[in-house]
């Protein structure tokens, strides 16, 4: 069983600036390098993608990563700012000075990475976020403003999106790692190494992150209440393996082609490819799988409601 680090342990970990993330770093960024590895994008697993020339999927590249970025702050803010407030007040939290320090810090950290992400997009693409305006791919729409709503409304009782935010957060954790283990790409050469750093300034608070939501998995998501936490969090996840023509990736094809009109002619065969990654395993298992959320998914092994959680995230492979 993993043993988690202390809220104790933690904050002595957070009070170290070696152990926490510089996310304000001054930013080179070369244009002609990739930013993410190839298979963290969408289009990659669609027959489209090598079809496209080296300059278009660079470009596509480039795009998807800001996408990427995006859904990482939306996480860090649309999805903590929800969940986490409700849970100090929470019987097995509020009494527990420690944690609730290693939860106050774990916000005021997301905050600071919120505003590192949206730097590294506007130096990226200046033109579309201009100062003010960090979201341009995930402005969410009405359904997902509402289930984040419906997060904080049942948080204090009910807190499934936990179990989200832990894999979230690790994935963005391995994420940071594979950029730097591999950090040349399958057919676009080395990625941008001021991206790359940005990444991994993150990985270093995520990494004590993920202890603090083992934490309050364990405290907060109680037995009684588990059948009901696992139903919402299945249904949560509906939502984000199935790509919708309203969602972010359309959108990323959408500026591609604005960026690139040699390719409006192809616009709609892009577009349907990416929609039928619904039904495409490869994809699908690409989203949740144990090499990219080992910790998340032995919390998941743990928990009998959950015991049919492949029927909505393909890559869970119950153990």
């Amino acid at each position: 069983m993993t043993r988690w680090l202390t809220p104790e342990h933690i904050n002595e970990l957070s009070a170290d600036p070696k152990q926490c993330s510089q996310m304000d770093m001054p930013l080179q960024l070369d244009l002609s390098k990739p930013y993410v590895p190839e298979d963290y994008t969408q289009l990659y697993y669609t027959p489209v993608y090598a079809s496209l020339s080296r300059e278009q999927r660079l470009h596509y590249n480039q795009l998807s990563a800001l996408r990427i970025n995006e859904y990482i702050m939306m996480l860090e803010a649309d999805l903590i700012e929800r969940l986490l407030p409700p849970l100090l007040h929470h019987p097995q939290v509020a009494g527990d000075k420690a944690l609730l320090l290693a939860l106050n810090t774990m916000m005021h950290e997301e905050q600071r990475h919120f505003r590192g992400f949206a730097a590294l997009n506007r130096a990226c693409r200046p033109d579309l976020y201009p100062p003010g305006a960090d979201r341009f791919f995930s402005v969410l729409p009405w359904w997902t403003q509402a289930m984040f709503g419906v997060v904080g409304l049942l948080s204090a009782h009910l807190p499934f999106a936990l179990w989200f935010l832990m894999a979230m957060e690790e994935s963005s954790k391995t994420l940071a790692k594979d950029m730097v283990v591999r950090p040349a790409t399958e057919t676009l050469g080395v990625l941008d190494q001021a991206f790359v750093r940005v990444h991994h300034e993150h990985l270093k608070d995520e990494t004590r992150h993920l202890h603090i939501d083992a934490i309050l998995i364990e405290r907060c998501l109680e037995r009684r209440w588990e059948t009901a936490n696992a139903w919402l969090f299945k249904r949560m996840l509906v939502g984000v393996v199935r790509p919708t023509r309203g969602g972010s990736g359309v959108k990323v094809i959408h500026q591609l082609v604005r960026d690139l009109p040699e390719l409006a002619c192809r616009q709609d065969e892009m577009v349907d490819a990416l929609l039928a990654l619904r039904n495409n395993r490869a994809f699908q298992v690409s989203l949740f799988n144990r090499r990219i959320m080992p910790t998340a998914f032995r919390v998941f092994d743990r928990c009998h409601a959950l015991a049919n959680l492949g029927e909505e995230m393909a890559g869970y492979d119950r153990r």
